[in-house]
């Protein structure tokens, strides 16, 4: 009954002993609570000094991971080659097709040149003595009678 009587009242924060280092360390002595925690607008800060609890990846997730970006510029290096096939295939064609206008070009020159009315009527003076008429043609019409009569001969 003697230890009621005498209990001693809380203690304040500037009533408290030093600490020693080594007590508080070894968790020894416990904290007194904050007494600005009851006033409001106050806010406690978190200890800094936490170990951050990051968790550890499953290596099956690792794996999978390699593989999918592994499968994924398996995928890309195979498109990059698949366009620069189609880029040359693009380029031939369209040398090929320059060959074949520069090659109609020169097909119409020479047309043009060998269809040309001197050079045709060169020719026909040289191989078969043809020559250009002196006078201009003469039109003469034909009775239609004779002609029904000429037809009537060639037919019998």
């Amino acid at each position: 009954m003697a230890r009621k009587s005498q209990q001693l009242p809380p203690r304040d924060v500037a009533d408290m002993p030093a600490f020693d280092d080594r007590r508080i360390y070894n968790n020894a002595v416990a904290f007194p609570a904050d007494p600005q925690s009851a006033v409001p607008g106050y806010a406690v800060r978190p200890n800094v000094r936490t170990a951050s609890k990051r968790r550890q990846a499953k290596t099956s997730n690792v794996v999978a991971f390699l593989f999918l970006v592994a499968a994924a510029a398996l995928l890309y290096v195979g498109n990059v080659i698949a366009v620069n096939n189609l880029a040359k295939e693009v380029n031939d064609l369209a040398a090929r097709h320059q060959q074949i206008l520069s090659t109609n070009e020169v097909l119409r020159a020479e047309i043009n040149r060998k269809a040309s009315l001197e050079r045709i009527g060169l020719m026909a003076q040289e191989k078969y003595g043809m020559t250009n008429p002196k006078e201009a043609p003469v039109w003469f019409e034909v009775d239609p009678e004779r002609v029904a009569a000429v037809r009537e001969a060639v037919g019998e």
